[in-house]
C-alpha cells in the first residue's frame, strides 16, 4: 500500500512539475520519497523544483542525498555540479564534471559548461549569469509530458470510433432525414448512369470538359453547396451549363441550383472583382457580390430605389466599373453618398460595359 501511495504522490508531484507549480510539486514529491527513499528520479526533480524556486540550498541537499543512495547517477551529479558553481566552489564543479565525462564521454552539456568556463573572462560574471536550463536537462519525463496528448487522443479516437459507428447504423439517416432533409435530398441527386458525358462536337459550347472532369465537379458542387461556398458553386455549374456536357447531365447539374441559398454577407465565401465578371460575364451569372462604392444617378421610387454605384469609388480612388443597382425598400441615401451593396449580378451591358445588380442589403458608410 505505501508503494502505491508513494507511486501515485510521485506522478501527482511531477505532473505539478510539468505545469510548472514547483512549491506543489516538491509537496507531493516529499511525500513519495517517505516510502521511496532510493529513487533518483524523485531525488532529482526535488532538486530541479527547488531551483526552479531559487532554493539553492534545497537543491544542494536533495542531490546529494540522492547520491548517497545512488552513487554515479549522472543527472544528480550535473545537478550537485551547478550547485557547486554557484557556491563558488569552481574546482569541486569541475571535478564533478570531469567524472561525468569519464562515465558519458559524450554528454553534450557539460562539454558545453566546460569550454564556456574556459573561454569565459570573467568568472565571476560567467557564474552570477549562469542559468540551470544551460547546465541540465530539466524537462519532466517523457511520459509525463506525453499523458496530457493521450489523453486528448485517446478522446478524439473514442469520438471517431462512435462516428463511424453512428455514420454506419440506420440511425444516422434517420437524423438527416429529421434535422437535414435538404441534405439528405441534395445526396440523393445523382448523375445518370451513361457511358459518356460530353457531346463529341460542341460547337457552341464556351467551356470544355472530359467525362472524369464532369464526374469529379458534380461531387465538388454537392461539398460546396454542404459547405456554404455559394459563388464557387454557382461559377462552376455556371460553366457546365454552358459547356459540351450532353442536355441530359446538364439536367441533373440543373437540379443543384435548387439548393443553393444567399449567403451571410460577412462570410461570403468569395467575393469577385467588377475585372473578373466582365472579363467572363457567363461564368459569373447570379454570384453575390459585396462591393462599396459612391451612388450615381440615383433614382426613388415608391417602395424602391435604383441608381449607379461607382465601384471602389470611396476615397477618390480610380473607379473599377459603373454597377446599377436596384433594391426593394426605402432608404435614405443621396448622390455621392458612400455605401455598401449585397446583390447578385444578373446582367452585363456590353455597350456601355455597366453590371446589372439585385440588391439585397445596402448599408450607408457615412452619415
Amino acid at each position: 500500500m505505501k508503494r502505491d501511495r508513494a507511486k501515485s504522490q510521485k506522478k501527482r508531484g511531477l505532473k505539478y512539475y510539468r505545469k510548472k507549480k514547483y512549491k506543489k510539486a516538491v509537496y507531493f514529491l516529499e511525500e513519495a520519497l517517505r516510502s521511496k527513499k532510493d529513487d533518483p528520479q524523485i531525488y532529482l526533480y526535488l532538486g530541479y523544483s527547488s531551483l526552479k524556486l531559487g532554493d539553492t540550498d534545497g537543491a544542494r541537499h536533495y542531490f546529494k542525498s540522492g547520491l548517497i543512495t545512488n552513487e554515479g547517477n549522472v543527472d544528480l551529479m550535473k545537478g550537485l555540479a551547478y550547485v557547486y558553481l554557484k557556491d563558488d566552489r569552481i574546482e569541486d564543479a569541475i571535478g564533478l564534471w570531469g567524472e561525468i565525462l569519464d562515465k558519458k564521454p559524450g554528454d553534450r552539456k557539460v562539454k558545453q559548461a566546460l569550454k564556456r568556463l574556459r573561454l569565459s573572462d570573467d568568472v565571476e560574471k560567467f557564474v552570477e549569469d549562469s542559468n540551470p536550463e544551460d547546465f541540465l536537462s530539466m524537462k519532466p519525463p517523457f511520459w509525463v509530458k506525453l499523458k496530457p496528448y493521450i489523453t486528448g487522443i485517446s478522446i478524439v479516437v473514442a469520438v471517431v470510433i462512435f462516428a463511424v459507428a453512428f455514420y454506419v447504423s440506420p440511425l444516422y439517416d434517420r437524423a438527416l432525414k429529421k434535422f437535414f432533409p435538404k441534405v439528405v435530398e441534395l445526396r440523393s441527386v445523382k448523375l445518370p448512369r451513361q457511358e459518356e458525358f460530353v457531346a463529341q462536337n460542341g460547337e457552341k459550347a464556351l467551356y470544355y470538359f472530359k467525362n472524369e472532369e464532369l464526374k469529379h465537379y458534380f461531387v465538388k458542387i454537392k461539398k460546396y453547396i454542404y459547405k456554404n461556398k455559394v459563388n464557387r458553386a454557382i461559377i462552376l455549374l455556371n460553366k457546365i451549363m454552358n459547356s459540351n456536357a450532353l442536355p441530359q447531365v446538364k439536367e441533373k447539374f440543373k437540379v443543384l441550383y435548387n439548393f443553393i441559398e444567399p449567403p451571410n454577407p460577412l462570410s461570403i465565401d468569395y467575393n469577385p472583382q467588377y475585372y473578373e465578371i466582365v472579363k467572363d460575364p457567363v461564368a459569373f451569372s447570379g454570384v453575390y457580390i459585396l462591393w462599396s462604392g459612391r451612388v450615381a444617378n440615383l433614382i426613388k421610387g415608391r417602395d424602391f430605389i435604383e441608381f449607379d454605384l461607382l465601384v471602389n469609388y470611396i476615397d477618390e480612388d480610380t473607379i473599377a466599373g459603373i454597377a446599377h443597382v436596384k433594391i426593394a425598400g426605402k432608404f435614405f441615401i443621396n448622390n455621392r453618398m458612400k455605401v455598401q451593396i449585397f446583390g447578385r449580378y444578373t446582367g452585363y451591358d456590353k455597350k456601355t460595359g455597366k453590371l446589372f445588380i439585385e440588391g439585397i442589403l445596402l448599408k450607408r458608410l457615412e452619415i
